[in-house]
């Protein structure tokens, strides 16, 4: 049985918002690339191969009850083994056996109207609950081009999540921007828009942009660096996101599963997040102390509205 994680007596739920599997036959030979150049950097073996099993381990290791795997479409700028079509099918076949985990389909916009087909197959045809975009791969995603995309996407009445801040090699940071964001959320008030990684570096920016349009929610997977190596960025992170009207009700809880294992593995994630309260000196300065209902919808409220619409 999963772990059960408690505070102040109840039994705490877990979605994990942004996980990532994948094997070495599937992602190109510059991203094989960059996971080695980043492991070499961090004294530390390269993922290459972190199929759904991996996955599936970890969860039933951290108490994780349900996870949203997000593709990457990489297809517009890299060589690819499998085609968009044949990497849509790979992880929507791969998470079938797990009903519990569910997938969004990665698409670049820049691929047209086919890519507009694409997304329309893979929540019609092949149960994807939304849309990840990763602008990094050399993009802006407020591109007047891309609306036809957005109306689709309102259409099938999914999410999207957009990757900010910090990229790996071999892509563009300059992309990556939670301002441009802002634009598209603006003009489709009824889609539901998730600023991935808080913005990181950008993160007041990514607040901004979450303060001004109701429909937009922000993750906070990868801040295991800063929970592990400078817990005061987090904490302030989550004061500011108070004072925005961000914390709680449009904030989720996510790991990047498997890319931050090597600085906290998901179970001391889970436990920190689940268990998280700001030091009494920011309380003293006025800042509201963190409940067990605040993390309650981090944690899987907000992930169980907007990804599984319950």
């Amino acid at each position: 049985m999963p772990r059960e994680y408690t505070r102040k007596g109840t039994t705490m739920r877990i979605i994990d918002a942004h996980v990532h599997t994948w094997t070495r036959e599937i992602i190109s030979q510059k991203d094989i690339e960059a996971r080695r150049i980043a492991a070499q950097h961090n004294g530390k073996e390269p993922v290459l191969d972190s199929p759904i099993t991996k996955l599936k381990d970890a969860m039933k290791e951290s108490g994780v009850e349900r996870a949203v795997v997000l593709p990457i479409d990489s297809g517009i700028n890299q060589d690819m083994p499998l085609t968009l079509q044949e990497k849509t099918d790979w992880h929507t076949d791969e998470v079938e056996q797990f009903p519990e985990i569910r997938s969004f389909v990665g698409i670049d916009p820049r691929r047209g109207e086919k890519g507009i087909a694409e997304l329309e197959r893979a929540v019609l045809e092949k149960g994807c609950i939304g849309w990840k975009m990763y602008p990094p791969n050399g993009f802006y995603p407020d591109a007047d081009e891309y609306y036809p995309y957005y109306e689709k996407a309102a259409d099938l009445r999914i999410p999207i999540v957009v990757h900010t801040g910090f990229t790996s090699r071999f892509k563009h940071v300059k992309y990556a921007r939670p301002v441009y964001v802002d634009k598209v959320a603006a003009d489709f008030p009824r889609i539901r828009f998730v600023i991935a990684h808080v913005g990181t570096p950008w993160v007041d920016e990514a607040l901004m942009v979450a303060a001004k349009n109701p429909n937009v929610s922000v993750d906070v997977s990868g801040w295991q660096i800063y929970a592990k190596g400078s817990p005061v960025k987090l904490f302030q992170m989550i004061a500011d996101a108070r004072l925005a009207r961000v914390f709680p009700m449009r904030m989720i809880w996510g790991s990047d599963f498997p890319l931050f294992e090597t600085v906290m593995c998901l179970s001391d994630w889970v436990r920190f997040f689940t268990n998280l309260r700001l030091p009494e000196s920011m309380v003293e300065l006025g800042y509201r102390q963190v409940t067990a209902d605040d993390i309650e919808y981090v944690m899987w409220k907000n992930s169980a509205r907007i990804f599984f619409g319950e």
